[in-house]
């Protein structure tokens, strides 16, 4: 497995599950995740709220993860995250019957929604696996074999797509995704931390004064949702601007994302030591620095190749912030309070996800704003996304605290 002597010992077991795992899920998104909007478009005539759908299925799941984080309180994780993941990934079988935009969204939103309630149980798996000195780093191991397996996926999946019908190519992806779950079984991880006897609404409560009571994790997590915030809301005027005005296809979506991903392999191991050395939360002020540029892009491109430079920086940017994310998370969460933590994270995501794709796409529908007003917007909303985390950062550094 590649990378495995550069583990240490304790977990090189679970990294290599983990790393199994992560390559079959790869193979299943590098077959469809690059190609869904695409599709929704192009070949089935999706409207803009369509697109929007889309665009905030992956992270609509996160408002209810608070309500997973619960139901794993004092119970195993890992069969949370791997029945959540297998069922998740079925959902993909019925493409098979997607023939009209509705069911197509339809299926693509009950496949991230589930996916996405997993992530409480998948951060206390991931504290307990592998140690804090070297977390980000391991996990950056992990992502760099996705990414190997992704690209060669994703330039079959290009071509292949223009040969083969969509639901064929995406109900076959389904069973790697279940692939992925079984492999992830075999990590050997039992904890149970938290208390299954609070009830939800004392649980709830509790879980959402962290933001008071944990000032720097405030910080943390109001940075992260204004600039996740600005980026989805450009999200589908971005996939509109593509298909509409650059006449983007299934080769050149192919080609973005190998691009991206190419640019990852090398960024995932880089943020992995920095993270490790710095702090995430410094971390996430420089990566939304970055990210400010990508409006900036899309509003002088005026042909499908000038976006090139757009998914070199996704390459740069998505890596950073998967592993800030986590690492932040934990690096704040006391051991016993990971799941809640993790919860009170991602439904503040999800809340972004949910809320401004539907507000860029009524801003652009109604004519309030052009999609060049949108971008500059959200180029603007990321810097100020920057001042937040450095504020946070200066006044409040996480502390690792280790099981």
């Amino acid at each position: 497995m590649i990378f495995k002597n550069l583990v240490p010992p304790e977990a090189r077991d679970a990294y290599i599950m983990d790393s199994s795992a992560g390559m079959m899920a790869a193979t299943m998104s590098g077959l469809t995740v690059p190609f869904f909007p695409i599709v929704a478009r192009q070949i089935l005539h999706a409207s803009a709220i369509q697109i929007s759908v889309i665009t905030m299925a992956p992270v609509a799941g996160y408002v209810l993860s608070i309500l997973a984080a619960h139901a794993a309180e004092g119970r195993a994780k890992k069969p949370i995250v791997v029945w959540v993941n297998i069922v998740a990934c079925s959902l993909l079988m019925l493409m098979m019957f997607a023939h009209t935009s509705a069911v197509f969204v339809t299926i693509i939103a009950g496949f991230f929604i589930l996916l996405a309630m997993s992530g409480p149980a998948y951060s206390a798996v991931m504290k307990e696996i592998y140690p804090s000195s070297s977390r980000a780093k391991i996990i950056g191991y992990v992502r760099i074999g996705m990414v190997l397996v992704g690209i060669l996926v994703t330039a079959i999946a290009g071509p292949l797509l223009k040969k083969v019908d969509y639901r064929y190519v995406f109900s076959l992806a389904a069973l790697f995704g279940i692939g992925s779950g079984i492999c992830f079984s075999r990590i050997k991880a039992t904890d149970r931390s938290g208390e299954s006897s609070v009830p939800l609404h004392q649980f709830l409560r509790s879980a959402w004064l962290v933001l008071r009571d944990n000032p720097g994790y405030g910080w943390f997590c109001w940075g992260i949702f204004i600039s996740g915030g600005a980026n989805f809301m450009a999200t589908p005027i971005y996939v509109l601007y593509q298909v509409d005005k650059l006449h983007v296809d299934m080769v050149w979506a192919s080609w973005f994302a190998i691009i991206a991903q190419i640019t990852a392999v090398f960024t995932y191991a880089f943020w992995g030591h920095f993270i490790d050395r710095k702090s995430p939360t410094l971390a996430v002020a420089i990566i939304s620095l970055v990210f400010a540029f990508v409006p900036v892009v899309y509003c002088v491109a005026t042909q499908a190749w000038m976006l090139i430079p757009v998914f070199i920086l996704f390459g740069i940017i998505n890596p950073g912030y998967e592993l800030a994310y986590i690492s932040g998370v934990l690096s704040y969460a006391p051991p016993d309070k990971v799941t809640s933590y993790q919860a009170v994270f991602l439904s503040l995501m999800g809340l972004r996800g949910i809320i401004f794709p539907f507000l860029g796409s009524y801003l652009y529908q109604h004519h309030y704003m052009s999609m060049h007003g949108i971008f500059i917007l959200c180029s603007l909303l990321m810097i100020v996304s920057v001042a937040v985390q450095l504020v946070g950062h200066r006044r409040f550094p996480p502390i690792e605290r280790d099981i």
